[in-house]
């Protein structure tokens, strides 16, 4: 199933927590349907980190550990710039994997960081 960034959020920037939400939504039913998902960016002009975190990244919260193989081969991206592309496969997704597999201990991380 291709999901279109676009039609789901209604503009051509991804910037905010609601329309990673919306995405995230879409992209999870798909998933649940048993459908693998191409996430089209075309006519994306401008994403950040905090949405693609909420889109894509809390995919890995959602699904259980167990379930990450099949995120990672069953869930692609298309139409993203090499910067985009990058942003999310080499921070977004390993940072969420590395959180989502030990929350608790994250969560630790950055109270003391905070004190």
């Amino acid at each position: 199933m291709k999901i279109s960034v676009l039609d789901v959020i209604g503009k051509s920037i991804g910037i905010s927590t609601d329309d990673g939400k919306k995405l995230n939504n879409v992209i999870v039913k798909e998933i649940r349907d048993g459908n693998s998902v191409e996430v089209s960016f075309e006519g994306i002009d401008m994403i950040i980190s905090h949405f693609l975190n909420e889109g894509v990244g809390k995919l890995y919260k959602i699904f259980h550990k167990k379930d990450w193989d099949m995120l990672d081969k069953g869930v692609s991206f298309s139409g993203l710039s090499s910067d985009d592309k990058e942003l999310l496969l080499t921070k977004v997704i390993p940072t969420s994997k590395s959180h989502f597999s030990d929350e608790k201990n994250s969560e630790r991380i950055q109270k003391d960081i905070l004190k």
